[in-house]
């Protein structure tokens, strides 16, 4: 009998846990009750300001429904941050749009003021609060960006553009670091752009032109470890951009309506994914960026060329038509940054830390971006 009653102690002790981890919450703005929920980290402790990630639901769905479907509270028991799924009015976002069934509400406003609540409630870090989100939650992400005067440290969209007009109106008076992942077979927000939205590299391209990025990317082809899911994934960097940013498309070929990596059977429509995981994926992107590093201008580079000269092991030597400070980047066959760092005065490059094994060396100076594969 005593222990049943410690049994029954301990489910109610976890379950008190679980509800202080996740909460559903509401405030009024604009003279409407908006509701979200929020998840802290199981290591959180009050008092210690946390970064904080906004997931935006898709159109129809709502803020359960995106919690389900990205399993983002699992990242960030993981990377220790707050997580923050508010629901859109009527199941949407104002994303201008125009579209039937798209909310006119001041979602830039509302999302604003979320945060400032977030701050009074938990002490966040708000010098690293990011959005990202799916179809309308990411056109809504791309949105913030371009338009809030809050700063977001950087945005990610999975399955969702811009709206022509939000395309238009983009005019951020900041660097904004930009993830994009999205399937070429995307059958409801179309990978090359339709009626209303543009296409993702459009967006890319906007991207690459705000925050002055290279031209040309770094294009690496993730390894494919599920074979039976019908699709792969390609990774393209645009780095270093303004204040050391960068800008990233995860462009998932044969990938549907999806986030990739998830366990929801109706998150979406189409091929998920499974060589990746875009809530990881986001994360490990976003969290590299504070509004303490980033910068509230662009300063176009100078085009140069950039060869790579071997000079025994592991070392290299980076030869240039004229000084200049050339920024190298390690990748694993992963897309995952092993080394990022400046050239030294002599250019050389030492690699030598890094284990045996494949990498892509990206050398970026100005406008010029070039990439080697290495074998160590």
């Amino acid at each position: 009998m005593r222990l049943l009653h410690l049994l029954f102690v301990a489910l109610l002790i976890l379950k008190s846990l679980s509800v202080h981890a996740q909460m559903n919450r509401s405030m009024v703005f604009d003279g409407i009750t908006r509701s979200y929920i929020v998840y802290t980290p199981s290591s959180y402790t009050p008092g210690t300001p946390l970064p904080l990630v906004f997931v935006l639901h898709g159109f129809t769905q709502t803020a359960q429904n995106i919690m389900d479907v990205s399993g983002f509270n699992n990242v960030a028991d993981t990377g220790n941050f707050i997580v923050a799924y508010p629901n859109g009015v009527g199941n949407a976002w104002n994303s201008n749009s125009g579209m039937t069934g798209g909310s006119t509400a001041d979602d830039i406003g509302f999302i604003k003021a979320l945060t400032d609540t977030l701050f009074n409630l938990y002490g966040i870090d708000t010098t690293r609060v990011y959005s990202c989100g799916f179809s309308a939650g990411g056109y809504m992400s791309h949105r913030l960006a371009c338009e809030s005067s809050q700063c977001f440290a950087a945005i990610a969209s999975v399955s969702g553009t811009m709206s022509t007009a939000a395309y238009t109106a983009c005019n951020p008076t900041r660097t904004t670091p930009a993830l994009q992942i999205h399937g070429t077979a995307d059958a409801i927000v179309s990978y090359n752009g339709g009626i209303g939205g543009v296409s993702v590299d459009d967006v890319i391209a906007k991207w690459v032109s705000l925050d002055a990025c290279p031209t040309i990317p770094a294009v690496v082809g993730l390894p494919n470890t599920n074979s039976t899911d019908n699709s792969t994934v390609e990774c393209s960097s645009y780095y270093p951009c303004s204040s050391n940013s960068e800008v990233k498309l995860l462009k998932v070929i044969n990938g549907g309506h999806q986030w990739p990596g998830t366990n929801a059977l109706l998150g979406g429509l189409g091929t998920i994914n499974r060589d990746i995981n875009a809530s990881a994926e986001i994360w490990n992107f976003v969290r590299n960026y504070s509004c303490n590093t980033i910068s509230t201008s662009v300063v176009k580079p100078q085009e140069l060329s950039i060869t790579l000269e071997h000079l025994a092991a592991d070392f290299y030597r980076v030869n240039l038509e004229f000084p200049a400070v050339v920024s190298y980047t390690v990748y694993d066959l992963h897309g995952r940054k092993m080394l990022s760092a400046n050239t030294t005065n002599d250019g050389i490059i030492d690699i030598s830390l890094l284990e045996h094994g494949y990498y892509v060396l990206v050398l970026a100076a100005n406008n010029m971006v070039v990439s080697y594969r290495l074998l160590l």
